[in-house]
C-alpha cells in the first residue's frame, strides 16, 4: 500500500491531473500548483543526518554534465535519396518541416526534402510544404508542379493559397482560427480513408472550444469540384481532392508539420480529449493518410515497418518503483513475470532521503537487492531521485551534482528544496549503474510525467538516450518520436520519447482495467503503434497484467524499454531506396546499426527473387523480415 505522503501526493495529483494532462502540462503546471501553495513553509530546509541514507564509500558521478549548444538542424540532412521516396518541396526553410520529417520517420515512409522544384518533380509523389502561392513559388515552379498530376503523378499541397487552386479542384482558400475539429469522410472502398473507423480517428480535435476562443490557423477550401476527404465542424473543406486520368492532387488546409511539432513538444492547447488511458491518434491519423496516399500513388512505394518482426503491436510493461512497498514487492512480482516469459522495465526512484515519506533505499543492502531484480531478466531504469511533482520547475543545476552531496527534500506537493534537473538525472543514473554494474541506464521517467523545457538536452548531457515521461494522449500519438532541443521546433536531438499509453496512477485501477487496456491496445495494433503500460507491482496489477498478456501475446512483440529503445533508434537510421538495374527493381536498404527483426514492406505486386546481405530472413508476400540486419542489403524484385 501507499505510504501516507504518497497517498496525499497521488490524491492531490489526481484532482489536478485532468486539468494538467489535458493541456500542455509543463507549460502551465506552475499556475496550477500555485493555486495550492501554502506560504507557511520555511524559506529553506537542510536535510538532517537521520533523514539521509549514508552509503559509505559511495560517491559520484565523477563527470560533469554540460548542456550542448543549440545547433539548428538543416533540411539538407534529409536531402538525399532515390526517386521512390516521397519528395517534400520546402517553400520556407524556417517552417515546421522538422515535425513532418520526424512524423514520416516514425511511420516509416522514405522521403527527401529539397528546395529545388526540378529535383522534387522527378519523384512520383510530391508534397509542397508549408505553403503554395505565387509569392512562395516562381512561375516555372508552379508550372512544373501543375504538370505532376496531369502527367500521372500525385501532388500534395499544404495550405494552398493561390496560383494552383484549379489543379487541386477548388475555388478559393478561406482563413480561420475557429476550426476546432477535423472530420474525415471515410469510404470503405477507398485506399486512402477506408481503414479509419473509430470515432477519434474520424473526428480529430484541434482544441477545446469551451476553454479557448481560437485555435491554430487553418484554411478551408470553397467551391470544390469533388467531395472532400475531410471537413471542419462547419462542413467546410479541410482536405480537398481532384482526380486526373492517372494522377491525383490533394490539398490540406492546415500545417501538418506545425501540428505534429505542437503534439511532440506537448505545447498544444487541450487538443487531447482525455489525459491518458484512451485512444488519441491525431498525429497518427495524419501520418497514415499521407502513407496511404504514398502507397496508392507510387508503384515503387515501400516503407519500414514500425514493430519488430512486423508484429501488430510493440508492448513494453513498466513498473514505477516510487515508494517502499512497491520496492519490497518488486522481486516477487518479477518472478511471476519471468514465469510468464515477460521481461519488464522497472523505473526505480533511487530515493535515499527520508522526507515526508520514507526513503525507498534505507541502506546499501537495499540497493544490492536491485541485482536480484536484474538477475531475473528485468530492465532497471531511472525514475529520478526524489520524485517531486515540481520537477519541471526545478533549477537546471550545475551539472556537478553527486551523491552524497545532492540532498533534495520534498516538503509537500507544492514545496521541494534543493532539487535540480541535473541532480535528479545524474545521481539516480549513477546509483543504479554503481549497484548494478552490468546495467545500462539509458531511460529516464519523471515521476509525475512533467518535463521542463530543457528536458531533451538535459537527458543527453546526463547520459540518457530515451525518455518515457509524457502520456500518449498528451502528445497525440501512439508512436515513439525523436525529441527537439528545448521542446522547440528547429533542432533535433538523438534522444527519443516513448509515450505512456496506459497509466495506473489514474484511478480506479481495478480488475476491469484489463478490458479497457486490451481494447485500447487492439485499436493501436491496427496500424503498428506501441503500447507502453505502467502497472504498480501489487496483486491487482499482476492480475491485470496476466490477462492483458494472455490476450495480446499472440499478436504483439513484448520487450523491455531498453530493448525497444535501441531497436527504435537503429530503425530511425535505416534508409530505403529503389533503383532499376538490368531490367529489375532493386531495393537498397542501409542499416547503420545492428538490429533484430527489421521488417520492410516492399512495393505492391512484387516479390523478392534475390537478397544479398542482411543474414537470415523470411518472406511473406511483399513483406521481408530480417532476423539480424546490419550494413547494406540488396533485394532484387521480380518485376
Amino acid at each position: 500500500m501507499y505510504s501516507f505522503i504518497k497517498i496525499k501526493y497521488r490524491l492531490l495529483f489526481t484532482l489536478t491531473a485532468v486539468v494538467l494532462w489535458a493541456g500542455c502540462s509543463s507549460d502551465r503546471q506552475g499556475d496550477e500548483i500555485g493555486a495550492l501553495k501554502n506560504s507557511n513553509y520555511p524559506e529553506t530546509y537542510d536535510v538532517r543526518r537521520n533523514e539521509f541514507t549514508d552509503l559509505r564509500g559511495v560517491r559520484g558521478p565523477e563527470d560533469k554534465s554540460v548542456l550542448a549548444p543549440k545547433a539548428v538542424t538543416s533540411w539538407r540532412r534529409y536531402s538525399e535519396g532515390a526517386g521512390n521516396r516521397l519528395a517534400i518541396l520546402l517553400t520556407d526553410s524556417t517552417a515546421s518541416w522538422l515535425g513532418l520529417a520526424h512524423g514520416l520517420k516514425s511511420i516509416g515512409v522514405p522521403f527527401i526534402i529539397t528546395t529545388d522544384f526540378r529535383k522534387a518533380v522527378q519523384h512520383r509523389v510530391v508534397m509542397v510544404y508549408p505553403i503554395i502561392s505565387g509569392a512562395a513559388l516562381s512561375p516555372d515552379a508552379l508550372q512544373a508542379l501543375a504538370a505532376v498530376p496531369r502527367n500521372g503523378g500525385t501532388l500534395i499541397g499544404i495550405q494552398v493559397l493561390g496560383a494552383l487552386n484549379e489543379i487541386f479542384g477548388f475555388g478559393e482558400a478561406v482563413p480561420s482560427k475557429q476550426h476546432f475539429e477535423i472530420r474525415l469522410n471515410p469510404d470503405s472502398n477507398s485506399t486512402i480513408t477506408g481503414e479509419f473507423k473509430y470515432p477519434k480517428e474520424i473526428e480529430i480535435s484541434l482544441g477545446d472550444k469551451e476553454r479557448f476562443k481560437e485555435t491554430i490557423g487553418t484554411y478551408s477550401y470553397a467551391k470544390c469540384q469533388l467531395p472532400p476527404i475531410a471537413t471542419y465542424e462547419d462542413k467546410s473543406t479541410a482536405i480537398a481532392q481532384k482526380m486526373y486520368e492517372q494522377g491525383k492532387a490533394y490539398a490540406f488546409g492546415f500545417d501538418i508539420g506545425y501540428l505534429i511539432l505542437k503534439a511532440h513538444n506537448n505545447r498544444h492547447e487541450d487538443f487531447n480529449r482525455s489525459p491518458a488511458n484512451d485512444f488519441e491518434p491525431t498525429v497518427d491519423v495524419i501520418l497514415r493518410l499521407i502513407r496511404n496516399i504514398y502507397i496508392d500513388s507510387d508503384r515503387d512505394a515501400a516503407f519500414i515497418c514500425s514493430v519488430p518482426y512486423n508484429k501488430d503491436l510493440s508492448v513494453c510493461i513498466t513498473h514505477n518503483i516510487d515508494f517502499k512497498a512497491a520496492f519490497n514487492q518488486s522481486i516477487a512480482f518479477a518472478r511471476e513475470e519471468k514465469s510468464m516469459g515477460i521481461h519488464a522495465t522497472y523505473f526505480v526512484e533511487t530515493k535515499y532521503i527520508h522526507d515526508r515519506s520514507n526513503a525507498i533505499f534505507g541502506s546499501a543492502e537495499d540497493f544490492t537487492r536491485l541485482k536480484e531484480l536484474y538477475s531475473l531478466g528485468m530492465d532497471i531504469q531511472s525514475n529520478s531521485v526524489i520524485g517531486s511533482p515540481l520537477f519541471d520547475q526545478f533549477e537546471q543545476g550545475t551539472g556537478t551534482e553527486v551523491y552524497p552531496d545532492y540532498k533534495p527534500y520534498v516538503m509537500a506537493i507544492d514545496k521541494t528544496y534543493h532539487g535540480t534537473i541535473f541532480g535528479e538525472m545524474r545521481v539516480s543514473r549513477f546509483l543504479l549503474n554503481h549497484y548494478i554494474p552490468d546495467n545500462n541506464t539509458v531511460f529516464f521517467r519523471s515521476s509525475f510525467l512533467y518535463t521542463p523545457f530543457t528536458y531533451p538536452q538535459s537527458l543527453l548531457a546526463s547520459g540518457y538516450r530515451f525518455s518515457s515521461s509524457v502520456t500518449a494522449n498528451a502528445c497525440l500519438t501512439h508512436f515513439p518520436f525523436q525529441m527537439n532541443y528545448n521542446r522547440e521546433y528547429d533542432t533535433e536531438l538523438e534522444v527519443f520519447e516513448f509515450p505512456v499509453t496506459d497509466d495506473d496512477e489514474i484511478p480506479p485501477f481495478t480488475l476491469d482495467r484489463a478490458e479497457s487496456a486490451i481494447k485500447l491496445a487492439k485499436k493501436i495494433a491496427r496500424y503498428g503503434g506501441c503500447f507502453i503500460g505502467q502497472v504498480h507491482p501489487n496483486p491487482t496489477g499482476l492480475a491485470v497484467e496476466k490477462k492483458f498478456i494472455n490476450e495480446m501475446k499472440p499478436v504483439a512483440w513484448f520487450g523491455t524499454m531498453k530493448d525497444f529503445g535501441f531497436w527504435w533508434a537503429a530503425r530511425n537510421e535505416v534508409t530505403l531506396d529503389i533503383s532499376n538495374e538490368g531490367g529489375h527493381r532493386v531495393v537498397n536498404v542501409n542499416v547503420p546499426k545492428r538490429m533484430e527483426g527489421l521488417a520492410i514492406m516492399l512495393p505492391l505486386r512484387s516479390t523478392p527473387i534475390a537478397v544479398e546481405g542482411g543474414g537470415k530472413y523470411i518472406v511473406d508476400g511483399k513483406l521481408i523480415v530480417f532476423e539480424l540486419a546490419e550494413g547494406k542489403i540488396r533485394i532484387t524484385l521480380n518485376n
